[in-house]
C-alpha cells in the first residue's frame, strides 16, 4: 500500500538540502504538489487559494521565496525516546521530476496497482541511480521499503550534525514561532 505521484517541476531549484519534515505535514504535501511543482496557477484554483498554499510551503521550508528549497524531503515522527524516520520520500530528480512517495498511504497496492510498471519502478530506479543506492529486492513495494531504510541509514551515518532551531524549547510540541499549530502546516 502506499502512494506515488510524479510531477514535472517548472520552479527554479536552490538548494540540494534534505529536510526532515513532521510526518502528518508531509502527508498533506500531497495535496499541494501542483503548486510546489509550478510557480504558475494556470487558472485551476483561484488565485487567493494559490498564495495561502504558497505560503503553507514556505513555512514547511519546502520554498524559498519562490524556489524549491530542498533537493530531498523525509518525514519523521517524535516520541518520548527521539525521532523516527518514516518510509517516504519527496525527491526531485536531476531531470526535473518530484517524485512523491508515502509508503503508508492506502491510495494504490502493488497485487492490483495500475502504475507499477510505468511509473513505480522507473522512479525506484531512477532514485536508487542518482543515490547510488543497489536495489535488492525485485518485489516493489519491499524494494521501495528497502530504498528508503538504505536512504535513512546513509543520511543520518554521514551527517555531522543536524541543526535545530531552539524556539520553542520548553512549549508544548505543537507551538511553533508564528503561534500557529504545527499540525496544521
Amino acid at each position: 500500500m502506499c502512494l506515488l505521484v510524479i510531477n514535472n517541476v517548472a520552479r527554479p531549484i536552490i538548494s540540494d538540502d534534505v529536510i526532515l519534515l513532521r510526518d502528518d505535514s508531509f502527508s498533506k504535501v500531497k495535496d499541494y504538489l501542483r503548486v510546489l511543482s509550478s510557480d504558475r496557477r494556470d487558472g485551476e484554483i483561484s488565485k487567493s487559494y494559490f498564495y495561502f498554499i504558497v505560503d503553507r510551503l514556505r513555512r514547511m521550508g519546502l520554498l524559498i521565496d519562490n524556489a524549491i528549497g530542498f533537493k530531498a524531503v523525509l518525514p519523521f515522527t517524535v516520541n518520548n525516546k527521539g525521532i523516527n524516520l518514516k518510509e517516504g520520500i519527496m525527491y526531485i530528480t536531476n531531470d526535473r521530476h518530484l517524485i512523491y512517495f508515502n509508503y503508508y498511504d492506502a491510495t494504490y497496492q502493488c497485487d492490483r496497482c495500475s502504475i507499477t510498471t510505468f511509473s513505480c519502478v522507473p522512479s525506484l530506479k531512477k532514485i536508487a541511480h542518482e543515490l547510488d543506492i543497489k536495489i535488492r529486492s525485485d518485489i516493489p513495494n519491499i524494494a521501495w521499503y528497502e530504498l528508503l531504510e538504505d536512504i535513512q541509514y546513509y543520511l543520518l551515518e554521514s551527517s555531522i550534525f543536524l541543526r535545530v532551531k531552539t524556539t520553542g524549547i520548553g512549549k508544548s510540541s505543537e507551538v511553533i514561532k508564528v503561534g500557529e499549530y504545527a499540525r496544521d502546516l
